[in-house]
């Protein structure tokens, strides 16, 4: 299942990189991007007890950021993950072992100051892209125990991605491509994207109608209410540092996202995507309906029995309008024709999802957190009659 950025449980949480950008940092580049990391992303302090976590591909990356952080005087821990072992815990572990909750890893958080993510896996698609979608949810599930402490935990996260060979071909991109298209993400301006960002949250607390069309056909109106808004922009300051809820408190680099879980019975509308992807294959031509934030005549031109998999094992209201969310990187960018790579930070890219919201404060609680994200191209966005974005361009 495709996952929206700032979805976070313990199956997901060292790899949650994977699917929020890629990060190409040569073995010459570590020192100075661990420090940017360390020092300005996740703002260690003396005595922060650090957890890096990541694979066997980026070990070098991680003992780099490990360095970097006891420099600051964190106490480090890191924890190691491999395609094997990934791979054996969903095809080979017997299927009443995916139900085990991680009530030690909870316990462990409530300790941990800093965790810092990189991808646990080298070749995702390989090691996911044939397993039995039941056995994902049971494992999301169990992993319920820790996204319930994430908010009373206080801990602050970096995700950071890693770019692979199997990540470039499953976006249809060359390796050197897909590593430019990231480093021109990595290379914006975060304090750009962070004024943005502001300027966003703004608008959209308590707005009272939000319009979402799309040449394509996408047209959905929904209320902001008094839900909070989120922003990714690369940094947690010591404002974010302090906030209550844990979105506030993490961000992925590259940064560039504003999110927030409207009003679930507010939506109404039509949503259109022409193209988009699904445990690694396309999935093109979709379309349904929001009927009270109900989602309804859900259709797809190929590729959307992978959808219906995809949820089919979730309970709870996983058909249910759940999150918005508009790209603010303007490094990051929408590949197409060759290429099929969307970017969920690119600037002015949207997305309307439906399902699990509980970490944004929304009122959707779906166990193992199932949920899945559409992404509106060349969008204008519309809050209480301002424009924000006109065909797909940020307009502040």
């Amino acid at each position: 299942m495709k996952k929206p950025c700032w979805i976070t449980t313990l199956s997901v949480f060292a790899a949650v990189a994977i699917l929020c950008g890629s990060v190409l940092a040569q073995e010459n580049n570590f020192a100075d991007l661990s420090a940017k990391i360390v020092k300005t992303s996740a703002r260690v302090k003396p005595g922060d007890v650090v957890v890096i976590a990541g694979g066997k591909h980026n070990i070098d990356f991680m003992e780099s950021l490990a360095i970097e952080a006891r420099k600051q005087g964190g106490q480090v821990q890191m924890f190691l993950d491999t395609d094997k072992l990934e791979r054996a815990t969903y095809t080979e572990v017997p299927v009443q072992y995916l139900d085990q909750q991680p009530t030690f890893f909870a316990e462990w958080l409530k300790h941990v100051n800093v965790f810092i993510g990189l991808p646990g896996v080298e070749d995702a698609k390989a090691v996911f892209s044939d397993v039995p979608q039941d056995r994902f949810a049971k494992a999301n599930k169990a992993g319920q125990v820790v996204t319930d402490v994430l908010n009373s935990s206080g801990v602050r996260a970096v995700f950071v991605g890693y770019p692979t060979q199997s990540d470039a071909a499953v976006n249809q991109l060359e390796f050197s491509t897909y590593q430019k298209v990231f480093w021109a993400a990595l290379d914006a301006d975060l304090d750009k994207i962070s004024q943005d960002g502001n300027k966003l949250k703004q608008m959209l607390q308590g707005a009272k109608t939000v319009r979402v069309t799309s040449p394509n056909g996408t047209d959905v109106t929904f209320s902001i209410g008094n839900r909070p808004v989120f922003i990714d922009d690369g940094i947690v300051s010591a404002e974010k540092a302090a906030a209550r809820d844990f979105l506030s408190r993490s961000v992925s680099l590259p940064g560039g996202t504003v999110f927030v879980a409207p009003m679930e019975t507010s939506g109404n509308g039509k949503v259109v995507v022409t193209r988009d992807q699904c445990m690694f294959k396309p999935l093109t031509g979709e379309s349904f309906e929001l009927k009270q934030g109900h989602m309804e005549n859900y259709k797809a031109e190929s590729g959307g029995e992978c959808y219906t998999e995809a949820m089919a094992p979730y309970e709870g209201p996983k058909e249910v309008f759940g999150f918005f969310q508009i790209g603010l990187n303007p490094g990051a960018r929408i590949i197409e024709n060759p290429g099929d790579y969307r970017p969920q930070n690119a600037a002015g890219l949207v997305t309307i999802g439906v399902g699990d919201n509980q970490l944004l404060n929304g009122n959707n609680k779906v166990q193992g957190g199932g949920n899945f994200g559409f992404p509106i191209e060349n969008a204008t966005v519309t809050i209480d009659g301002k424009t924000v974005v006109q065909n797909g361009k940020l307009t502040l």
